[in-house]
Formats: C-alpha cells, structure tokens, sequence
C-alpha cells in the first residue's frame, strides 16, 4: 500500500476532505473518540478556540480515501512561552483524543509518528492528552523506532466507567447495587406522586439554546455550592457547547435530555450516540430537589434509552465520582503521552514541567474524587 501524508494548515483546506473525513470516521476503529474526532467537533473547536495556534492535521491517504488523520495544533507552551508543544484539537474540552485510523489499515498510524519525528525542527514537545487504553496513537508509537534522542513517557489518567449494555430491557438494571435499585424506585415513586413529571428529549434548535442555558446554569449552581466554579464559567466555552451542539442534533448524535418537575427543570443531561456507543458528556441538576436524586432517576432514563437504542456501552467519560460505580460499571483508565528531545534543553524543560503539571492536575482530582 503506498500511502501519502498530506498536511492540512487551515479550515478552507480541511472543508474539502469533510467528505473524506466523515467517511474515515465512520469506518475507523474509534469508539468511545468517535465524537471528538467527528469533522464537527474538530472544527467547532478550531473556531472558538484555535486563535494564537497553528493548525497541524496530518493526514494519511493511500490514493483514493484517507485512511489515518491526526487532528493537531501546535502552540507556544503555556508554562514556557519559547517552547512549541503539539496538541490535539479539542485539547480540555474532549474527553477522549486519538488518533483516526481506517479499521484494518492500523499500519498507516506509524505515518504520523513518522512525520512528526522527521519535522522534529516544529516541535519542542507533543503533549497527546486523554488518550483511551486502547490508543491507536499509542499502538502505533510502540511499533515505531524511535529517532536518537526522542523520549517517550506515559501517564496513567482519569478512570473511566462505562455500563455495558446486552440488548435487553432494563439488563444494566441487573448489574446496579441493590441499594440504587431501591432508591430509583422510592424516588421515581416521590417525585410522580408530588410533581407533575414531563421527561423531555431535545428535538429543535429553540429547544436545544434553552436546556443548554438551564443546563450551564444548572451545572454552575451545583458546582458553586463546592466553592469550584465548573467547566462552563467562560461564556466562550458556553457558545461552543451550544453551536456543536445544534450540529451534533442534526447529525443524529445528540441526545439532550430533561426532567421537568411542575414548572422547573430538576436536572439535564448532555449526552451522545453515534453507532453503538452512548456516553454523557455532563449534567446539571436544581438542588432544590436533591432529596429526591433528580440526577440519578434522569440519568436511569439517559441509559434505558440508549440501551433501547442499540448501544452496547453508556460511557461516563472521565472521572472516578463515587455514585458511578452504583450503575454496574466497568472501568477503564485514560493515558497521556508525551514525547520530547532529551538533547535540546528547551524540550527536555518543557517536557519536565508539563509532566509535572499533569501530575499535580490527575492527583487534585483524585483527591476531589475521594
């Protein structure tokens, strides 16, 4: 197979291959990344945050289809302003990055490492955060002799818990704690008989805007009563959220959901399906009515439907919160990798802090967790 890597710098170039990418996508081996590899994600976020970076998607085709892509930028470091460090696109708002690859066609993965080595002259570190256990980056990196001088080191991240799903009704039931069992039942019987209860599925534009802001505000409410301020607290990431989502709604993969109780919305869920895969992204709950566990009997629904959908896994996506074990999950840890050139004192600084910093980041999290 003779395969060629093509450089893409820019949106304009990008929009061309939105064909091809859709395609490599739907035929590649991603699947809990399929969502933050989608075109749509990728490129809603090189809009609302890709100013000061320099775009850096490598592609690899083999003449007729792309068969590899790795959706990157590059960037001065943060924690040393001389330093150029390579990044994924959509790095801190993704849960999952990897690179893209063809099913059958994994070969073409060493493509990336192959060019990234050899423009070595680009970068000083590449930081490839929140890869999931079974990286294709890191699959192909292993296969791949590694450059004189180029270090590689990996992390171990967030634990990821995930439900598997059968097929049958109701079967992730069978695997939740019998103390969950008991309380979804208590609570769904409290709220129907002291509410009106409307659960809810976004299905417009209009409707997505709404929930999306009660949502924000919901989460913001939540986490302020922690003294933290959550993951929406920028109006910039607020106005990304709503816009991929408005485009995750037309594709099919959307899957907004919320209760409401009488007149108020007791908690929302942002969640996805594409394929046989279903996760939530997060949530955000009124604690006005923390007694009756509006979060968990939203969320029961959340993963009812999508198994009723066809998906063989609802994903919680990162972080170990201790009510996620209650659902019957396995679990799964993300990686961060790193790679840098012990040679060059600018490299091997920049590489040292960035550990560093991650490290000091995954501990204050379990600590949070606990």
């Amino acid at each position: 197979m003779s395969l060629k890597v093509n450089l893409i710098t820019d949106l304009d170039q990008w929009a061309k291959l939105r064909n091809e990418w859709d395609e490599l996508l739907v035929n590649s081996t991603a699947f809990e990344t399929r969502i933050f590899l989608s075109y749509e994600w990728l490129t809603t976020w090189w809009r609302f945050f890709g100013f000061g970076k320099k775009l850096t998607v490598i592609a690899v085709a083999d003449g007729k289809n792309l068969v590899a892509a790795a959706p990157l930028f590059s960037a001065p470091s943060t924690l040393l302003p001389f330093a150029r460090i390579i990044k994924f696109v959509g790095n801190g708002n993704a849960d999952y990055g990897d690179f893209l690859v063809r099913k059958s066609c994994q070969e073409a993965a060493k493509f990336v490492w192959h060019w990234l080595f050899a423009n070595s002259s680009l970068w000083d570190v590449i930081a490839l955060h929140e890869l999931p256990s079974n990286s294709e980056a890191i699959s192909a990196l292993r296969q791949v002799q590694l450059p004189d001088g180029i270090k590689v080191n990996v992390l171990v991240g967030e634990i990821c818990h995930r439900v598997p799903l059968d097929g049958r009704v109701n079967s992730w039931r069978e695997r939740a704690s019998n103390s969950l069992r008991e309380q979804l039942k208590r609570r769904e019987r409290q709220i129907s008989r002291n509410f009106s209860v409307q659960f809810s599925l976004a299905q417009s534009d209009d409707e997505v805007r709404q929930v999306m802001s009660q949502l924000f505000a919901l989460h913001r409410l939540r986490w302020a009563q922690l003294g933290q301020t959550g993951v929406f607290v920028l109006p910039k990431v607020r106005k990304f959220h709503i816009e991929f989502a408005k485009q995750a709604l037309k594709r099919g993969w959307l899957r907004l959901h919320w209760l409401n109780l009488g007149n108020f919305i007791a908690a929302a869920y942002y969640a996805f399906k594409f394929g046989d895969y279903a996760g939530f992204y997060t949530c955000g709950f009124n604690p006005k009515f923390a007694k009756y566990s509006v979060g968990k009997v939203l969320l029961a629904r959340v993963i009812d439907e999508a198994e009723r959908e066809g998906a063989k896994v609802f994903d919680f996506m990162r972080g170990n919160e201790t009510y996620k074990s209650e659902f019957g999950t396995v679990t799964q840890n993300n990686l961060h990798l790193f790679a840098w050139q012990e040679n060059k004192f600018m490299s091997r600084s920049a590489a040292t802090l960035h550990k560093l910093v991650t490290r000091l980041i995954l501990r204050l999290k379990e600590t949070a967790h606990r």
